[in-house]
C-alpha cells in the first residue's frame, strides 16, 4: 500500500500546515471532525431513498443548494465532486460553442485551456499586468481589456479570476460593465475566494458583479474536502438546460455523499459564522505579515499594492512572502521550511514563497512560521557565503526576470486552434530542436505560471532559450518530460 504508507508517514510528522485544503487536517471544527471519523463508512452511500439525486436534485441535495444561493446571492447554485474544474468546464460549455471566441487570461488555470479545447471555442489571451519588483503577473488592466475587445468584437465571453494564486483581484466592476457594453457573458474562477463575501476586510466577491456564472472550491479555503467545489449562477444569458448537460458530462455518476456532506457542513458554519472565520485568518494573517516585515530580511506583501499594476484589492489572509530580496530563491526556503523546520507551504517561485492561512491554522503555526523565517533570514548569509553573494544572487534572479519579462512581451505565433491541436497527432521532440514546431502541450514555466507556449502556438528560438535558463535555475517546467523534451504536433 505504497499511498497509504505516504499519508501515514505525512501524519506522523504533525507537520505546521500553510497549504490547502483549508481545514488544514483539523476537521473543520471538534464535532465536524468526530462525526465525520464516527459516520466516514457509514456515510459513503449511494443515491438511496431520501438521500436524493446530484443529478437531478429535488430533495435534500436541492434543498442544500438552495441555502448556498442564497448564502451567495446566486439565483442557482450547484454542489460539484469533481472539484472547481468540472464547474469551470460546465460554465464555459454552457456559453460557448464551437468557434466562439472568448477572451482568457494568459494566466488563467488549466482547467479553462480544456473548456477550450472541449468547447472548441478560440481564444483571444490577454496579458495581465507585471509587478517587476515581486517578479510577478498580477491581473487583468481594463484598459488592456478594452483594446483587445475592440480588436475582437465578437468574442462571445471573458473569463477572469478573483483572486489570483497570488491573491491578487482586478477591477470587477468595470470589466463587468465593459462586458455589459460589449454584449459578453463574465464567466469568473473564484476557485481561490469562497471565502471573500465574509468580511469587510476582505476584496468583493465576483457575486457582487453582474457576472454570468462563478466558480468555488471552497476545500481551498474553507472546511469542505478536497474535491468539493461549487458553481453558481445568476441572471437569464447563462442556458440553465446547457448548464445542467455539461454538468452531468463533467460529474460522476457516483457522486461522494461525503464530499456532499462536507459541502453543506461548511456553509452552515460559514452561514452561522463566517464573519468570525474570516477575521480570525485575517488577524492573524496581520500579525505574522507584521513581524515578517519587521523581523527579517525577506518582505510581505500587503495593502501598498492596492491600484499598483492592475491590483485593484488584494486579499491579505495569504502571505505572499518574497525572499529575493535578501538573495533567496523562493524554491530554497520553501525547501528549507519543509525539511529544516516541518512547515510545508502552499506553493514558491522564483522570487516568493506563498502560505495560505485560515481560521483552522492558529497561534503556534504563526509562531513556528515567523520564528522560522527569522532564522533562515538572520543564517542565511552565512549559506550565502556573506551580504556580496546574496546581492548577486538577487541580481542575477532580477536578469532572469527581465529576460522572463521581455519574452511575454509579444504572444506567440499560433498556427491552430487548442482543439485543432490537441486532435494532431503528436510526438516528444528534444526542446533544442522544437524550434519552428506547433506546440501540443502547453509549456508553463513556474515561476510566473503563464504558459510560454499553448497548444497551437509555434515554438521560437526565444522560447527555448528561456525554457533552458529556466530549467537550469531549478523551475518547474509543465509540458516538458524527465528529458527535457516538448510535445509538438505531427
Amino acid at each position: 500500500m505504497p499511498l497509504v504508507r505516504a499519508l501515514r508517514r505525512y501524519e506522523k510528522k504533525h507537520s505546521t500546515r500553510f497549504h490547502m485544503p483549508g481545514h488544514k487536517g483539523r476537521g473543520g471544527f471538534k464535532d465536524l471532525g468526530r462525526l465525520f471519523k464516527k459516520n466516514l463508512f457509514r456515510w459513503d452511500v449511494t443515491e438511496l431513498p431520501g438521500l436524493d439525486n446530484l443529478h437531478e436534485p429535488t430533495g435534500v441535495i436541492r434543498e442544500a443548494e438552495e441555502k448556498l444561493a442564497m448564502l451567495y446571492g446566486a439565483e442557482r447554485s450547484f454542489f460539484l465532486v469533481n472539484g472547481s474544474t468540472s464547474g469551470v468546464l460546465a460554465m464555459m460549455g454552457a456559453a460557448l460553442k464551437p468557434g466562439d471566441r472568448v477572451i482568457v487570461p494568459r494566466a488563467s488555470h488549466r482547467s479553462v485551456l480544456s473548456g477550450m479545447i472541449l468547447t472548441g471555442a478560440k481564444p483571444v489571451y490577454v496579458m495581465p499586468g507585471w509587478h517587476e519588483e515581486l517578479g510577478v503577473y498580477t491581473q487583468i488592466i481594463p484598459e488592456v481589456l478594452q483594446k483587445v475587445i475592440k480588436e475582437n468584437p465578437d468574442a462571445r465571453a471573458i473569463v477572469v479570476a478573483n483572486p489570483t494564486y497570488q491573491g491578487f483581484c482586478p477591477d470587477l466592476k468595470e470589466i463587468c460593465e465593459i462586458a455589459r457594453q460589449n454584449n459578453m457573458l463574465v464567466l469568473a474562477d473564484e476557485a481561490h475566494g469562497p471565502h471573500l463575501a465574509f468580511s469587510p476586510h476582505l476584496p468583493a466577491t465576483a457575486g457582487d458583479f453582474e457576472v454570468d456564472a462563478w466558480v468555488q472550491s471552497p476545500h481551498k479555503m474553507l472546511s469542505s474536502l478536497t474535491q468539493s467545489a461549487w458553481l453558481h449562477i445568476k441572471g437569464d444569458r447563462i442556458d440553465k438546460e446547457r448548464l445542467s448537460s455539461y454538468l452531468g458530462m463533467v460529474t460522476s455518476t457516483s457522486p461522494s455523499y461525503i464530499l456532499m456532506a462536507s459541502l453543506d457542513w461548511a456553509r452552515m458554519l460559514m452561514e452561522s459564522c463566517g464573519r468570525y472565520i474570516a477575521e480570525k485568518a485575517l488577524n492573524m494573517a496581520e500579525k505574522a505579515r507584521k513581524i515578517i516585515n519587521g523581523c527579517t530580511g525577506f518582505y510581505c506583501a500587503g495593502e501598498e499594492l492596492k491600484g499598483k499594476e492592475g491590483i485593484l484589492d488584494i486579499d491579505l489572509s495569504r502571505l505572499m512572502v518574497n525572499v529575493s530580496v535578501a538573495g533567496f530563491t523562493g524554491f530554497e526556503v520553501e525547501y528549507l521550511l519543509r525539511l529544516k523546520y516541518n512547515i510545508y507551504a502552499e506553493y514558491a517561485d522564483l522570487c516568493n514563497v506563498y502560505f495560505l492561512i485560515t481560521s483552522w491554522n492558529n497561534n503556534r503555526d504563526i509562531r513556528k512560521l515567523t520564528d522560522a523565517l527569522k532564522d533562515i533570514s538572520k543564517h542565511g548569509l552565512n549559506k550565502n557565503n556573506g551580504s556580496r553573494n546574496a546581492v548577486q544572487k538577487h541580481a542575477s534572479i532580477r536578469n532572469m526576470l527581465a529576460d522572463l519579462s521581455a519574452v511575454f512581451k509579444n504572444l506567440p505565433k499560433k498556427a491552430i486552434e487548442p482543439r485543432e491541436a490537441f486532435d494532431s497527432g503528436g510526438e516528444w521532440v528534444d526542446l533544442r530542436h522544437a524550434a519552428g514546431r506547433i506546440a501540443k502541450k502547453a509549456l508553463v514555466p513556474y515561476p510566473p505560471g503563464i504558459p510560454l507556449i499553448m497548444p497551437g502556438e509555434i515554438l521560437e528560438n526565444e522560447h527555448i532559450v528561456l525554457t533552458e535558463s529556466l530549467i537550469r535555475a531549478g523551475c518547474s517546467i509543465q509540458g516538458t518530460d524527465s528529458n527535457n523534451r516538448v510535445y509538438v504536433t505531427v
